[in-house]
């Protein structure tokens, strides 16, 4: 029983990660019952450990249900692992070590995110010179077009009039404020879309913006889902490079991401000084 006992306290850091939707009750101490969403026999699964495996960028409307979801498969694997243990079944040596590498994973990921949370900043320059040392990254593979997107649902007179009297759609977008409504019907947003390769674009938009000219508005296009509205403010051929405006945050990310593994590296063979490790390859085979 004490060896048992050991083994679900080791277990328990791990799983209150969340990276494991079963949980048996971790401690000495019983939580509150107000604390408790689900009890099976003497395990049990808190309100703290089921939030912590709520994904954060969940929609709000989904939360409720993901949550309940994660309820129930806790409860059946509970369940189930009641029964297993009634007719005999126990953990093979391999599936111990799993737990264990698992709590390793879990306990060295934390590390990693506590040693890395600062900000790795990239310099201007730093972009710069990457941009130019590196300039076939940025170049286009097929024709792009600078496009404003519009769509309206419904034939809104007042709207369409504006539209024709603007030289700006984007402007009409904002003053309206267009950019701000929720669209069901369509992928493209009310707004600045930036760069779009032109052979992913509806073909009824494709026609409609044919040619070579710029800061035209495009539109009415009558659709299944309603009414698009399109103008295009530049157009760029396969073969020309981004400039570096468009691909400066990209360029960022790459830096601190090749800088955060450059940390990680250097960080790993410190450790590995002060916790020397041994390998026996020759036992592998």
């Amino acid at each position: 029983m004490k060896k048992q006992s050991a083994w679900r306290v080791s277990i328990c850091a791990a799983l209150l990660a969340g990276s494991i939707l079963w949980l048996p009750g971790c401690g000495d101490s019983a939580p509150k019952p107000n604390e408790i969403i689900a009890r099976v026999g003497e395990n049990y699964l808190t309100r703290e450990v089921l939030q912590a495996l709520v994904p954060k960028n969940i929609d709000e409307s989904q939360r409720e249900i993901f949550m309940k979801r994660q309820v129930e498969q806790w409860i059946d694997n509970q369940i189930l692992a009641e029964k297993a243990r009634e007719e005999g079944f126990t953990l093979a040596a391999e599936d111990l070590w799993k737990i264990s590498n698992l709590e390793a994973e879990i306990l060295a990921a934390k590390y990693l995110d506590d040693k890395l949370k600062t900000q790795l900043p990239v310099t201007d320059k730093e972009v710069e010179d990457y941009y130019r040392a590196h300039q076939d990254e940025f170049v286009r593979s097929e024709d792009e077009v600078h496009l404003v997107h519009l769509y309206s649902e419904q034939n809104d007179n007042a709207i369409f009039q504006e539209i024709r009297q603007s030289q700006s759609l984007l402007e009409v977008i904002k003053k309206n404020l267009l950019d701000q409504r929720q669209l069901t019907y369509v992928t493209e947003p009310n707004g600045d879309l930036g760069y779009v390769p032109v052979s992913r674009l509806d073909e009824r938009f494709q026609k409609a913006i044919r040619g070579n000219k710029t800061g035209l508005i495009y539109g009415p296009i009558r659709a299944d889902d309603g009414y698009h509205f399109l103008q295009v403010l530049d157009r760029q051929p396969a073969g020309s490079t981004r400039d570096v405006e468009l691909v400066e945050s990209d360029i960022q990310l790459k830096l601190q991401i090749t800088r955060r593994f450059q940390k990680i590296r250097l960080l790993k063979e410190n450790l590995r000084k002060e916790f020397p490790a041994e390998t026996f390859y020759e036992n592998i085979l």
